[in-house]
């Protein structure tokens, strides 16, 4: 207990003191936090309790308002705090990104892509013809096992391999 806090406290007066609603210190008490007999609240008992029963999740506005407190989630708090800044700051960066044409969705990348793999394809496919053109002793085997070998190694690129 602070010095300065009063030993025993209405309901109210103690969920202002700790920085919690009148119907979260109800629950605590439902929960188990010691009263007196009047329903009022023995400050330091009630402390002691919520130090070894409530969640370590607190809020950082709770955890910051019960400094006293040797609450697990009190270390965390800024950390956490510093986790969701850089989380919005790199949303905010995403979307400047976004919008300035840096990042493309994936589908129009895979689109473009599609286009300039259909045209190598169609490229390699015509290799035996232009050869059979350029290079005229070339027998029909020949050019059919180029176009064979052509066509398994499209085949294994198309396989991911």
């Amino acid at each position: 207990m602070q010095n300065g806090d009063p030993r025993i406290l209405r309901k109210t007066d103690f969920a202002r003191l700790v920085g919690v609603s009148a119907g979260r210190v109800s629950h605590m008490v439902k929960d188990g936090m010691p009263v007196e007999p009047d329903g009022r609240i023995d400050v330091a008992r009630a402390k002691l309790w919520i130090r070894d029963n409530v969640s370590s999740t607190r809020s950082v506005a709770q955890a910051r308002q019960l400094p006293e407190l040797p609450f697990a989630a009190q270390p965390d708090a800024a950390a956490e705090h510093v986790r969701l800044a850089k989380e919005r700051a790199d949303a905010v960066a995403l979307k400047n990104a976004q919008t300035r044409r840096e990042l493309v969705p994936a589908t129009e990348v895979e689109r473009a892509w599609a286009g300039e793999w259909r045209i190598v394809r169609s490229a390699i496919l015509a290799v035996p013809s232009r050869l059979r053109q350029i290079i005229p002793h070339l027998t029909i085997d020949d050019i059919e096992a180029i176009d064979t070998e052509l066509r398994n190694t499209l085949k294994e690129l198309g396989n991911g391999r």
